[in-house]
């Protein structure tokens, strides 16, 4: 049987890339000379995370499609069929014997590319609820992996339920690491702000609103991920009103969020289902601010965590300073109930995800390999 390739498309967001990465790492351990290589959006974060990381990659002409019909939906549609082809074409010079997609605007182009091409496809839902680019990819998929029962639910058929794949170097950081690499003081409890790759504006400037008294009142650090969004505008206004404060860590993107989180005493966080299972697998306390559109999902992410005792829903719209500073006062005074949630967070953890997921898609490659080329693999 000939060497297996892999093709992975995941791209847009971090949160649809990094499950791709941390499949592809475990693929290297479980099928040595196996070939992967990466499609990503042109204009997104997908070259920046992909170069740095030195890993093969095309990048394709998609872009996220609005949920209502506009002027700016149907220049999303019509991008939607450039990167169809520019996906074919680029199948066409990989040869893969199977796809795999996180789903997202790169994953629906590239998945249906495979289709017409007669590639196997493997698709993995993050989301409870799943996106309407693996809702449709899934009726082809050879393949479905998901983060929960939920969306296995969603999608029925045979499905397997893995968790979300996190990168090695994420799983893997401690809280000396997160001290020592971020500056941190040891002795202090630690509050983590995160928005995801762009950042979250109404956590960005509820926590810049209750920056003096986390700081001064609680006497604890806070290390702010900003986002490529609100870090100049933060970053200026934290100057303005507090000059140089010393245990504020604004940061606008970490490349391994492992140490902020393995350093973390509490998260204040938008619920994202890779984040979410991130914070889980560090076993993190949640203040969790899901984000109101994209049909709601974020909610239904962190609904499980929520009733199991791990996390502290705020709707968007209440999520205020004031608030924030309201539980954190409750949180940090109260130990035993901290530990509770860490404890719950920990317990709903899925450490073998990536090694799960990658499983599942070497025995679809497999399988088109025997059958021949890998163009003549799906009937």
């Amino acid at each position: 049987m000939s060497e297996l390739r892999v093709l992975m498309a995941g791209g847009g967001t971090a949160g649809h890339l990094f499950p791709c990465v941390a499949v592809a790492e475990e693929l290297a351990d479980l099928e040595p000379g196996i070939t992967v290589r990466f499609v990503g959006a042109r204009g997104r974060i997908d070259e920046q995370i992909l170069s740095r990381r030195g890993l093969p990659y095309d990048l394709i002409d998609a872009k996220p499609i609005p949920y209502r019909l506009s002027l700016q939906a149907l220049s999303a549609l019509l991008a939607l069929v450039r990167s169809v082809r520019q996906a074919r074409a680029i199948i066409r010079r990989f040869g893969p014997h199977a796809v795999f997609t996180t789903g997202g605007f790169v994953g629906a182009a590239v998945g249906l590319a495979a289709r017409w091409s007669r590639v196997p496809l493997a698709l993995h839902a993050a989301d409870a609820m799943p996106d309407r680019g693996n809702r449709l990819l899934s009726r082809w998929a050879r393949a479905i992996t998901t983060a929960s029962r939920e969306a296995a639910d969603a999608l029925g058929g045979a499905v397997a339920i893995t968790g979300n794949p996190i990168r090695r170097e994420l799983a893997r950081a401690t809280r000396e690491d997160g001290v020592r690499e971020l500056g941190l003081a040891p002795d202090l409890p630690t509050i983590l702000v995160t928005g995801g790759s762009q950042g979250a504006r109404r956590l960005n400037l509820a926590v810049l609103d209750a920056l003096p008294e986390l700081l001064d009142d609680l006497g604890v650090q806070v290390v702010h991920l900003a986002g490529s969004l609100d870090y100049e505008t933060l970053r200026s206004q934290v100057a303005d009103r507090l000059g140089e404060p010393e245990r504020y860590h604004l940061i606008e993107h970490l490349p391994n969020p492992g140490l902020a989180l393995a350093a973390a005493d509490l998260a204040v966080t938008r619920a994202g289902a890779g984040s979410l299972a991130e914070i889980c697998l560090h076993g993190v306390p949640m203040i969790v601010v899901p984000y109101p559109y994209a049909g709601g999902h974020q909610r239904l992410n962190a609904k499980p965590l929520a009733d199991a005792g791990a996390a502290i829903i705020v709707e968007d719209e209440e999520f205020t300073a004031e608030r924030l500073l309201e539980i954190a006062r409750e949180l940090f005074g109260d130990g035993e109930r901290r530990s509770r949630m860490a404890e719950a967070a920990r317990a709903a953890a899925r450490p073998r995800a990536a090694r799960d997921v990658a499983e599942v898609l070497i025995q679809v490659a497999r399988r088109a390999a025997l059958a021949g080329r890998p163009s003549e693999a799906v009937q």
